[in-house]
């Protein structure tokens, strides 16, 4: 089978990342304090404007991008995955990536460069344009994909029309669910419903 997995908020824990960085610094610059904690999205967790969100993002993407480790078992997912002869596609609608310019270039670079040094193996990555809702759900219907892996709801709703949708369990999707959406909370259990598939 051919297997799509998210980046953000699936190999990255990127609700972690921003319950870590983004309440001292909210509160710090603009005196917000949490407004969700079960939110993964600042602008959702703080209820913050579109400048505040940018300066949030301003300071952090970088060391976000670059240093935000990989799940420590998504490793050995993807090697079991490919073990059994599945093909892992990597389907991001990271910022900027889509973008044909020196950021999107960089951006793309910095990626492949993060899955090279956490050691995750693929056959493609496909960068989605962020600012398009269902860009996911056509990168799905283009790659022929029967699995696909994501954590946001938009994407998994989308993608639930076209193949079937994992959606990798988190706070802020809760609300998620219909036909060919099926829920794991782990990889072992996201492992064994591929299993199932088949």
């Amino acid at each position: 089978m051919n297997i799509g997995i998210d980046v953000d908020g699936v190999l990255t824990d990127i609700q972690e990342f921003n319950n870590k960085h983004a309440p001292p610094f909210f509160k710090r610059k603009f005196k917000h304090d949490v407004v969700d904690k079960s939110q993964y999205d600042v602008r959702d967790m703080f209820a913050c404007s579109d400048n505040e969100y940018r300066a949030y993002w301003k300071r952090y993407l970088f060391w976000y991008v670059i240093f935000e480790p990989a799940r420590k078992e998504i490793k050995y997912f993807i090697r079991n995955l490919r073990s059994d002869g599945h093909k892992i596609y990597i389907i991001s609608k990271r910022v900027f990536t889509s973008q044909n310019n020196n950021m999107g270039r960089l951006m793309r670079f910095l990626m492949k460069n993060w899955l090279w040094r956490n050691k995750i193996k693929y056959d493609k990555v496909v960068f989605c344009d962020n600012d398009i809702s269902d860009s996911k759900k056509s990168a799905c219907f283009e790659n022929e994909i029967d699995v696909m892996i994501d954590d946001e709801s938009v994407n998994i709703n989308a993608i639930a029309t076209i193949t079937k949708a994992i959606c990798f369990d988190a706070s802020y999707n809760q609300n998620c669910e219909g036909e060919n959406i099926f829920r794991s909370k782990n990889f072992d259990e996201i492992y064994k419903t591929i299993i199932d598939f088949q």
